[in-house]
């Protein structure tokens, strides 16, 4: 197996995503938010965050507009969630998700549980349920897309059968 992608792996074990109590509990401004941000997605390697993509965000009511330009923990929350599932969902459909969860759940509570199974599944990648060790890299790579493809389609049901209850 190719040593990059083991590497990779490794690094996955020991990433952590900041839980709720340890987002920061005092308003933020535009450049402070997008650093936290930032810092938290890094170690993923997700596309950085940038302030048009904020002000984008909020214009498109996925997050709401900051008070007298500060930034708020439940906007920390929101851009880290938004940032991590926009390169699977629109942003309309993220909105609509954090929305629908919400309502069950308080966005301390649905934030952590996120999280937390988030960073247990990016600590177990190397397990490969779905991949064996043996598979050669393009077996590998075909799987792990079907595998997105039909955990988003779950998702997308899942989501539908959610919000017209």
């Amino acid at each position: 197996m190719n040593s990059k992608y083991t590497k990779w792996q490794d690094q996955m074990k020991e990433v952590t995503l900041p839980k709720w109590e340890e987002l920061p509990k005092f308003d933020l401004y535009m450049d402070q938010l997008v650093a936290v941000v930032n810092e938290a997605i890094g170690p993923l390697g997700m596309d950085t965050v940038t302030k048009s993509m904020v002000n984008n965000y909020v214009k498109n009511k996925a997050t709401f507009a900051p008070v007298k330009k500060k930034y708020q923990t439940v906007h920390v929350a929101d851009i880290i969630i938004i940032s991590l599932l926009k390169p699977v969902f629109s942003i309309k459909d993220i909105r609509r998700g954090i929305d629908e969860i919400t309502k069950q759940q308080f966005p301390k509570q649905a934030y952590d549980e996120f999280i937390e199974m988030l960073v247990q599944k990016l600590h177990h990648i190397a397990d490969g349920k779905s991949v064996a060790n043996n598979d050669s890299e393009i077996e590998q790579l075909l799987s792990s897309i079907a595998d997105t493809i039909v955990n988003r389609l779950i998702a997308n049901e899942i989501f539908e059968d959610m919000i017209y209850e």
